[in-house]
């Protein structure tokens, strides 16, 4: 029996390989094919195709059908792409973040501020609840910026309890294309975390945000004192 996928399956599932030709096979086939179908096309065992069927039906890339043979025997099994499918595959956000930083750098005099702005736009769409609402106490302005550094892969440690504080980064998802676009990556960075805390503090001004990089040659660091942003 198959089973509806859960949600996010597409995302665990590698579709790459031979699997990827599988599924792209079956994208582009004129009508919906079967296992020996796929088997000749692709000069694949029926068993290797059987086995990658399996997995993008559990994944919820395919949807199973019939096809009448003509005659007395069963019908065949075959397969259609689901809706899923059409977005499923590898991905390569790290060409995109390049191709937009080097782009960055060629249009504007000044590529800095320019990511800068970049950050705190971003930070605008946003869904972030102002620091002080809700009942009891307002929320820590450095609890904030650590779930937000958390959230986006930075694996963030410090204590954020009161100002001034210090968040030691230990990774930074973006480390490839900082080698080459340092200046334009941590601005995006600093960008951000500072439009969040503006969000979360619009009826006072926001602490002023540091952002260190690479104190150790694996570490970034941010800084939120109480000195205000202007």
């Amino acid at each position: 029996m198959t089973h509806p996928a859960e949600p996010g399956a597409t995302s665990a599932i590698a579709v790459r390989g031979t699997r990827g030709r599988v599924l792209a096979a079956i994208r582009l086939a004129a009508e919906p094919p079967t296992i020996d179908d796929l088997a000749t096309q692709l000069d694949l065992h029926v068993n290797t195709v059987r086995a990658h069927l399996d997995a993008l039906d559990a994944a919820g890339l395919l949807q199973r059908g019939r096809r009448p043979t003509g005659g007395r025997g069963r019908p065949h099994t075959v397969y259609r792409p689901t809706a899923d499918a059409a977005r499923a595959g590898d991905r390569n956000y790290r060409l995109l973040a390049g191709v937009l930083m080097q782009h960055l750098v060629d249009t504007s005099p000044d590529p800095v501020t320019a990511a800068l702005d970049a950050g705190h736009g971003w930070a605008h769409g946003l869904a972030v609840a102002p620091v002080g609402d809700g009942p009891g106490p307002p929320r820590p302005p450095a609890e904030t910026v650590l779930d937000l550094l958390d959230d986006m892969g930075f694996d963030p440690q410090g204590d954020p309890g009161r100002l001034p504080t210090e968040l030691v980064l230990h990774n930074c998802p973006f480390r490839e294309l900082v080698d080459e676009y340092q200046g334009v990556a941590c601005a995006v960075h600093l960008g951000l975390i500072e439009g969040v805390l503006a969000t979360g503090h619009r009826d006072a001004p926001a602490p002023r945000v540091g952002l260190i990089p690479f104190v150790t040659p694996g570490r970034c660091l941010v800084r939120l004192s109480e000195e205000l942003q202007e």
